[in-house]
């Protein structure tokens, strides 16, 4: 496959290199899309050196407003956080919203996002024209669909924090003990292996702009069993998963009983194929053809040549 010949830098609060996320993650597969990959943070961002090199520079949503206005940018939307604010109360997302209506309004920036639904909330809300949807690429070598879970009672989840479904979780170990719930909780590098042995995967999440290991877990051909936020709202959407309704799922104590059961039954009755979703709209390939398109209208907007790397 061929990359994009330019380097880029990812700019975001964290370095990618040592720290482990959703957005990090995010950051480390733009090497999957582009020849060299750079990584810039608060601490050690370079404005001159952007500026002579006319490198450019990626940014997590609302860290556009980081950056001297004069200097061309892409503002990557990872989510909508006044949504997200309104379902987990939290203050902090809550200024996180306020910083992007503010990034919104920055000029010399083109966005892109990484599901339709943030895109079209940007749109309504802010007027923010996003150039380009593209989805998290995936490494479909890495995460190959080769499953080795013959007799695996391992049901693995994301739940690691209260939005993302983490007071769920004992009422349902206790409710189905014949089964084995575990959290992902590895190292990125592991992180296939550790699904190749599971039996399937659910995401219980209040909110979600598009989560990779939702992502990484139907690259690996895993039964799915997700609420309806995040990429799940994308006309487009997946379709060979479960889903079922995020509100009732955190109201309804009967309702996720009943259908965690009826999807733990499904897995000897049915078969799933959630990769080729992820095949038709997830991959390197396909991200390379969608950033083809947004660097091709950022070099216009930036006034820059498409030099190569």
């Amino acid at each position: 496959m061929n990359k994009l010949p330019f380097t880029v830098v990812h700019y975001g609060g964290k370095d990618p290199r040592s720290t482990t996320g959703g957005v990090e993650t995010f950051a480390r597969n733009l090497a999957l899309s582009f020849e060299r990959v750079e990584f810039m943070t608060p601490r050690d961002r370079d404005f001159n050196r952007v500026r002579r090199e006319r490198i450019p520079v990626i940014c997590d949503n609302q860290r556009v407003r980081d950056w001297p206005k004069d200097v061309p940018v892409i503002g990557f939307q990872h989510g909508f956080a006044a949504e997200k604010a309104w379902v987990t109360k939290s203050p902090g997302h809550l200024v996180m919203a306020t910083e992007q209506w503010l990034a919104s309004r920055r000029p010399n920036t083109l966005w892109v996002a990484c599901a339709e639904w943030i895109a079209k909330a940007f749109s309504k809300s802010f007027g923010t024209r996003t150039e380009e949807v593209i989805y998290h690429p995936i490494d479909v070598e890495r995460f190959d669909g080769v499953l080795d879970n013959d007799g695996s009672r391992l049901i693995l989840h994301d739940g690691r924090t209260r939005h993302k479904g983490k007071n769920l979780l004992p009422r349902l170990r206790d409710a189905y003990p014949d089964w084995t719930f575990e959290p992902l909780a590895c190292k990125p590098e592991e992180v296939p292996d550790r699904m190749r042995k599971a039996r399937a995967f659910i995401h219980l999440s209040s909110y979600e702009g598009n989560s990779i290991v939702c992502n990484e877990a139907m690259a690996m051909n895993l039964p799915c069993m997700f609420t309806d936020v995040g990429l799940m709202r994308d006309s487009g959407r997946p379709q060979d998963v479960r889903v079922i309704s995020a509100k009732r799922a955190f109201s309804d104590a009967r309702y996720l009983h009943d259908e965690l059961g009826a999807f733990l039954h499904s897995l000897d009755t049915q078969s799933y194929a959630p990769r080729q979703w992820t095949l038709a709209n997830a991959t390197a390939e396909v991200a390379v053809e969608r950033w083809g398109r947004a660097m091709g209208a950022f070099f216009q907007m930036a006034g820059w040549p498409a030099s190569g790397s």
